[in-house]
């Protein structure tokens, strides 16, 4: 009766035990999260990384910590540059200068991301890069070639194109707002849009 019991008990701990391999990888496997959005400038230097953590975009503005303002105007040391290079490796390639602020989010696949440059206080434009060739897309043509009344909108006086977020790898959230001076009328026009060309407008309103 012993020997039953205790043969019994083996087969548990055996059972048991091939069970703990199965928990251990669910319990490491990667949580699905949405792509973040950072603001910059944040510092003199700011690093990115892709969510395949294959790439490092790095923002530098030396003059962060001695401006007493992130927008002041563009000098000998307060140049904005933003970099790329493959994690791991030492050479990296500039992707532009820049004046002002910006926002930056990476694809969740990593094939792409997406900056918005708020070069003036009167204007923003969005743009996507490919991280390998860096060939660039304006928000505004893609746009504006699917919707050619948006023109009319980008031509305000003040006039915000801006990515807001990736709703999947090749598909953003796009707004489109500011006002026009004379007119005072304002307006605010919000996009699903498309890397393939397709744009779907999803809420217009423009007010006094």
């Amino acid at each position: 009766m012993v020997a039953h019991r205790e043969a019994a008990r083996l087969l548990t701990l055996l059972a048991l035990s091939s069970l703990l391999p199965l928990a251990g990888t669910a319990q490491t496997r990667p949580a699905h999260r949405r792509p973040i959005v950072v603001t910059l400038p944040q510092g003199p230097v700011t690093r990115i990384l892709s969510p395949d953590r294959k790439w490092i975009l790095v923002f530098e503005f030396p003059a962060a910590d001695k401006s007493p303002s992130a927008d002041c105007r563009i000098g000998e040391n307060e140049t904005r540059k933003l970099w790329i290079k493959r994690k791991g490796f030492r050479d990296r390639t500039l992707v532009r200068d820049f004046d002002r602020s910006l926002d930056i989010s990476w694809s969740p696949d990593s094939h792409h991301f997406f900056v918005n440059d708020a070069s003036g206080s009167t204007d923003t434009l969005g743009y996507v890069y490919e991280p390998v060739t860096l060939k660039a897309t304006a928000l505004a043509d893609v746009v504006t070639s699917a919707d050619p009344d948006a023109k009319k909108y980008l031509g305000a006086g003040h006039s915000y194109l801006e990515a807001n977020r990736w709703i999947n790898s090749h598909e953003l959230s796009v707004t489109l707002w500011g006002h026009f001076d004379e007119e005072r009328i304002g307006f605010k026009i919000k996009n699903r849009v498309d890397l393939n060309g397709r744009v779907e407008r999803l809420y217009k309103h423009e007010y006094r």
